[in-house]
């Protein structure tokens, strides 16, 4: 859906197909070393940057702890319509229809840097819930001003009492903004991932913060 995180100016959003989604299913804490171990418990993301020859921008994957279930994490990502009172430069969602009760498409409004047109493009956003008590959102991008493609996945699974989110996402951008946005792309991914987990801690301290209207919403889109 975005993506949040929204394709933040164009990342956060989507893949050139759905591999990026696919990988990574399981234990992502016994995929990660020592180090990365480390990063996550300081409460820093792990981000890993994979060149791929065939596009202009790489593959980002961004790993953090979240002091949250995994629910309640992937509860406030699903609400998409709220996007724009966290996500960096998004300045509208509208939900266009749903195809099922755990499909999305919304249309979604960023704000552009270097006087550039609003981007406004619409995206097939997927809920799922994996047997293990996982959860996790697929995305797709339909149309867009700015990108050929894009494509990518949330997956957040339950660790030691926390919540450790996994954020997938690959871009392939248009001729026209390729090399201009792909300086920032990087920092743009980060900020709009620590943006997720900055919204569930402001939810979870607010009075009644449990999220508890967000999950009966998106279990019942689950239909649990």
């Amino acid at each position: 859906m975005r993506f949040l995180f929204l394709c933040a100016f164009l990342m956060t959003g989507f893949p050139i197909s759905l591999r990026a989604a696919e990988e990574g299913r399981g234990n992502f804490w016994n995929s990660l070393n020592q180090a990365q171990h480390a990063l996550l418990k300081a409460g820093k993301p792990v981000v890993i940057e994979e060149e791929l020859p065939e596009n202009p921008w790489p593959r980002f994957t961004i790993y953090q702890l979240v002091k949250a279930t995994p629910a309640q994490v992937t509860a406030t990502f699903w609400d998409c319509e709220k996007d724009p009172e966290y996500i960096p430069n998004c300045t509208k969602v509208t939900v266009l229809s749903h195809p099922s009760p755990g499909v999305v498409e919304a249309e979604y409004t960023l704000k552009m840097p270097f006087f550039l047109p609003d981007e406004v493009y619409v995206s097939r956003n997927e809920l799922q819930h994996g047997a293990d008590g996982s959860y996790g959102v697929d995305w797709r991008v339909v149309t867009s001003r700015y990108t050929k493609a894009c494509a990518g996945s949330l997956r957040v699974e339950e660790h030691d009492g926390y919540a450790l989110l996994r954020y997938s996402n690959l871009v392939e951008p248009g001729s026209r903004i390729a090399k201009i946005m792909k300086a920032s792309a990087s920092r743009q991914v980060v900020e709009s991932v620590q943006a997720l987990v900055d919204r569930v801690g402001d939810l979870m301290i607010r009075p009644g913060g449990s999220l508890d209207r967000e999950v009966r919403s998106m279990e019942a889109a689950l239909g649990q």
